[in-house]
């Protein structure tokens, strides 16, 4: 039912446009004619490397060149990372908006609006539903959520759904993209139905959230899966210990904190140390939606 498919901006193909002609001495010289150039250009004997460090191909106008400055090319995935819009974490000077950046927009949003993030490939979007709205939505995505998150692999992916579930029913989260969310918790984990009382989780706690996106016209989609896993002392004193992990809803993994993509994962853990410390970096259940 996933109704589209998540391209990573890493994985962006800018495409390269060859002109048939070229200036030279103030004349366009086109391909086919009889015309010869004041200065005769000769052929490159090895084939241009359009990611290389080297100077741009001199062949080429700035605004085709794949490997040209920002200011021609800034979706460019070859230009650096500063100077490059669409990277996914790019300096925040270059994308204030970016959900790796400082706190200006949402730091703790690994998908935020579009508006505010026009690169932004994974954007929920969003029309409001009816609690029972987002009950009988949830319900009828369920199923599929799970099956695109166990294609990662991961084992939580596999079986958090039969886990006990702290949240009544999906609710929009606005640290997770204004997705609806719902709260699931392990055994371990079983302390998190205390919420502000929890306390310290013991290593081995792991709690997911998996979520889903409305569109404006109403079209349901998967959003990903959160996971926090609180690992033993030592793992990782800039994360409080957790194991931020996120699974996109093609089942592959955006990043894992000590892991694949674990720089991207950051936000994460900055978002919920900016917490009260006696509460262990975790978020809660807004009151109303709350299981007791």
């Amino acid at each position: 039912m996933q109704s589209r498919k998540i391209v990573l901006l890493s994985t962006t193909v800018v495409p390269l446009i060859v002109f048939a002609g070229f200036a030279v001495g103030g004349a366009i010289l086109v391909a086919g004619t009889s015309a010869k150039p004041a200065l005769a250009m000769s052929a490159p004997k090895t084939k241009v490397n359009p990611c290389a460090a080297a100077k741009p191909n001199p062949r080429l106008a700035a605004a085709c060149n794949p490997c040209a400055a920002a200011k021609c090319n800034p979706c460019n995935p070859c230009a650096a990372a500063a100077c490059n819009p669409c990277n996914p974490c790019a300096a925040a000077k270059c994308n204030p908006c970016n959900p790796c950046a400082a706190a200006k927009c949402n730091p703790c949003n690994p998908c935020a609006a579009a508006a505010c993030n026009p690169c932004n490939p994974c954007a929920a979007g969003g029309t409001e539903l009816t609690d029972a709205e987002a009950v009988a939505a949830y319900d009828c995505m369920l199923n599929d959520l799970k099956v695109a998150y166990a294609k990662s692999g991961n084992d939580i992916a596999v079986s958090y759904a039969d886990w006990p579930r702290y949240s009544k029913q999906a609710y929009v989260s606005g640290t997770h993209g204004g997705r609806y969310v719902q709260n699931y918790a392990n055994a371990k984990a079983r302390a998190y139905g205390a919420y502000e009382n929890a306390g310290l989780m013991p290593s081995g706690s792991v709690l997911a959230k998996d979520s889903f996106g409305v569109k404006a016209g109403g079209q349901v989609s998967p959003g990903p899966l959160f996971l926090m896993e609180k690992m033993n002392a030592g793992f990782n004193a800039d994360t409080g210990n957790w194991r931020y992990t996120m699974i996109l809803p093609n089942g592959s993994v955006f990043g894992t904190t000590g892991g694949t993509g674990s720089a991207k994962m950051q936000f994460c853990a900055d978002c919920h140390l900016s917490v009260a410390p006696e509460v262990d970096s975790m978020l809660f259940v807004p009151e109303e939606y709350r299981v007791k």
